[in-house]
């Protein structure tokens, strides 16, 4: 699995409608990139804008990804994840319906589980500036298999 752009629906324990981003397009073990098309029944708008929540849940089920990536190339299943702790979240400017988005993670420490990543995301299509829409740091916390409930 080290193709790119690498589909997100076996990197998510989600499905359909709440699996909202498309691809995981550069990971490593310290970082990620995705892209989400806000399509015009993209479940996170509204009338036309992303949802100030949808901003997190974007960048949550980006961690997400790349912890699926990961554990897939250690042939293990995917496991839940849970977003702890949203800090320091700012959003600049609402995204469109249209507009092709790039969500940027990275890790900045790990400690029993509990991931703290910082979270950029800009849009992603031609001809629109760079400039962030938002910006902030996530704790994600994925428990141990030993730790999951009904295993």
């Amino acid at each position: 699995m080290d193709a790119f752009p690498a589909p997100v629906g076996e990197l998510l324990p989600h499905a359909l409608p709440m699996l909202c981003i498309d691809s995981l397009v550069n990971v490593s073990s310290e970082s990620a990139e995705v892209l989400v098309h806000l399509g015009p029944d993209h479940i996170l708008l509204r009338d036309g804008l992303l949802s100030e929540v949808g901003y997190v849940e974007l960048a949550a089920q980006a961690a997400g990804a790349m912890k699926g990536y990961a554990e897939k190339l250690l042939g293990l299943p995917v496991r839940e994840g849970f977003l702890v702790a949203v800090q320091d979240f700012s959003i600049f400017s609402r995204a469109r319906q249209g507009q092709t988005l790039r969500i940027s993670l990275s890790r900045l420490a790990e400690m029993s589980g509990v991931n703290l990543l910082e979270t950029t995301i800009r849009p992603d299509s031609p001809g629109t500036s760079q400039d962030p829409l938002a910006w902030g740091k996530l704790k994600v916390f994925v428990p141990e298999p030993s730790m999951t409930p009904g295993q």
